[in-house]
């Protein structure tokens, strides 16, 4: 079942602004579903993700919104004695993400915040890798969030944004709530305005698939970039 699909089953009711807002921030009694639903719809991407984070052993690797952090363990065993953090803007995905990580989060090789992206309680160049996915749409202004992944970032370090086209995304009603759109030149004109020289961009094409009557193959972006 792709994207579309799940979104439609899952939010059959709401409004597409109420939709827009449970996808930028899962909260109360739809918090589980979504998470789950997510999972499902975005397994792909982060194949595409971890693909493009070159993980050698060792690294401290931060992921921007798991979610429900149902992949960090998949995520554990890409590299020998990764250090893995995961900070998102949702408590109930903070706690949901909690109760199934208990091994890792036990280990130490998994830590958990709950907070947002433009104040990160994260030291100076910690992190080796930093990343997201379907996230940077949220990002009201990018500047103070990409101004934190500077800082956190250590030398040598990238930060790796996957969203999906501007041009996909205008075919989903509840992304005029809320939702900044970018194409491949849009967020590369972004990246160098706060700091950031973009490196590679790979384009994953999912399966078409019909909304609303329309027929489109979604495209998304891996896009992966450095500090200047």
């Amino acid at each position: 079942m792709n994207l579309l699909q799940l979104l439609r089953l899952l939010f059959k009711g709401p409004s597409p602004r109420q939709l827009a807002a449970q996808l930028r921030r899962p909260h109360g009694f739809m918090a589980a579903q979504v998470g789950e639903r997510m999972n499902a719809a975005n397994r792909a991407l982060y194949e595409g993700a971890w693909n493009a984070l070159d993980l050698q052993d060792g690294m401290r690797v931060l992921e921007i919104g798991p979610g429900n952090g149902m992949f960090f363990p998949e995520l554990s065993g890409k590299a020998q004695g990764l250090k893995l953090f995961g900070l998102d803007l949702s408590e109930d995905m903070v706690r949901e993400a909690t109760a199934r990580n208990a091994q890792l989060l036990s280990s130490g090789q998994l830590q958990l915040v709950h907070g947002t992206s433009d104040r990160m309680p994260f030291p100076d160049g910690a992190f080796d890798r930093v990343f997201c996915i379907n996230v940077v749409y949220f990002w009201d202004d990018p500047a103070p969030h990409l101004h934190e992944l500077r800082r956190v970032l250590r030398p040598g370090g990238t930060f790796t944004a996957v969203l999906r086209t501007r041009s996909s995304m205008e075919k989903m009603p509840f992304t005029e709530f809320g939702f900044t759109k970018y194409e491949q030149a849009d967020w590369e004109r972004v990246l160098r305005g706060s700091g950031f020289i973009p490196v590679s961009t790979i384009v994953l094409r999912e399966p078409e698939i019909e909304f609303l009557g329309v027929r489109f193959v979604p495209e998304s972006l891996v896009m992966v970039a450095r500090p200047a």
